[in-house]
């Protein structure tokens, strides 16, 4: 049987990376991406966010590819909230994601980060953040990135 360990956090955000995911229902949000990702045979090893984006951790399933695991997550989640009362104001994800892979070495450290999105983002801004994983990945950033 072959073993692979394809560790990705991924970012992604909403629309124009407005506030309109309501905080109270971001595990209803959290429970039914993690759902997906079981329905994809991948593993979601940590999910947080705040009401504008969120940080999933997944070991990626060596058959399914990782563009087309945000695209299926972003568009089933999507497709969900746009119809549930709880989510008036989501009007859908920006196109764009961010996704950088991981050692195992890091898999703690990111899972700690990941728990603490919102106590992080008392200090720390999306738009900072953002700048700060690209430059920590080694990906180059634009601003315009991941707003719609």
């Amino acid at each position: 049987m072959s073993k692979v360990s394809a560790l990705y956090h991924t970012v992604f955000c909403t629309k124009h990376r407005r506030f309109t995911i309501p905080e109270a229902y971001l595990e209803d949000v959290y429970r039914y991406i993690w759902s997906e990702t079981r329905n994809l045979n991948c593993k979601l090893l940590r999910i947080g966010g705040i009401p504008n984006h969120l940080h999933l951790l997944i070991d990626l399933h060596p058959s399914v590819c990782l563009s087309d695991f945000v695209k299926t997550v972003k568009a089933k989640s999507s497709y969900w909230m746009r119809r549930d009362d709880r989510f008036t104001a989501f009007d859908g994800w920006a196109r764009e994601y961010f996704a950088a892979t991981l050692s195992v070495d890091c898999k703690s450290a990111v899972v700690g980060y990941i728990s603490s999105q919102k106590e992080h983002h008392c200090k720390v801004s999306f738009d900072d953040e953002l700048v700060k994983l690209h430059i920590d990945s080694g990906v180059a950033y634009d601003d315009r990135d991941m707003r719609d």
